[in-house]
């Protein structure tokens, strides 16, 4: 038996799974699907997965592959939704470099109540500490929101954070993408709700189709 090659690196258009009502149905409404190339593929032996992706941060179409002994042969496929997970800060009169200092931790962005935004002249009316989890990878929202409620549990500093009086809103924010022909959602398990309420978190989520 010949070990495993490379994942195969097919336009969505030339698989299997092309005839599938999702493919189908997806690329009559969006051609270019037709031409995407795996954006990742991930292997574990003779079982692998590639993901296409039309644009960063939106859903991808996840191809299952099983080496036969001579060749991958062509398994389901699945829909992995594009996720934006982030913890979320809302401060009054905060100073968001107070925040990261008591967190040990760097956020996406991050700026204070009356700084300036893009618009010249506009002060900000309140301030915001973003940290995004895990940007721009292949994975599901729920392991992004226990990447942050693990970051947190081990963040000395929280209750310190969540406690202030300035601090105007803390949450997990998520925005879910998926097509209009396969709808997603997000389901998190009891120890994960425990864990957002326990650490004093709201929880915001955004679904879309597109």
């Amino acid at each position: 038996m010949d070990a495993p090659g490379p994942l195969p690196r097919t336009p969505l258009a030339h698989l299997r799974n092309s005839r599938s009502d999702l493919v189908r149905a997806l690329v009559e409404r969006q051609p270019n699907w037709a031409h995407v190339l795996p954006a990742h593929a991930q292997q574990d032996g003779p079982r692998g997965v590639t993901l296409h992706r039309l644009v960063p941060d939106s859903f991808a179409l996840q191809v299952r592959w099983r080496w036969s002994g001579a060749a991958w042969e062509e398994g389901e496929i699945d829909v992995l939704p594009g996720s934006v997970v982030a913890l979320r800060l809302v401060l009054a009169d905060v100073r968001p470099e107070s925040v990261t200092k008591a967190l040990g931790l760097v956020p996406t962005r991050a700026f204070a109540k009356g700084d300036i935004g893009p618009i010249v002249g506009v002060k900000r009316p309140e301030g915001l500490w973003i940290r995004e989890s895990m940007p721009a990878t292949f994975c599901f929202a729920e392991e992004k929101v226990a990447e942050i409620l693990a970051l947190l549990r081990g963040a000395a500093g929280w209750r310190d954070v969540v406690g202030r009086a300035g601090v105007r809103w803390a949450g997990v924010a998520v925005k879910l993408r998926g097509p209009i022909e396969r709808p997603t959602s997000l389901a998190l398990d009891a120890r994960t709700l425990e864990d957002l309420v326990g650490l004093s978190l709201a929880l915001d989520v955004e679904v879309a189709t597109e």
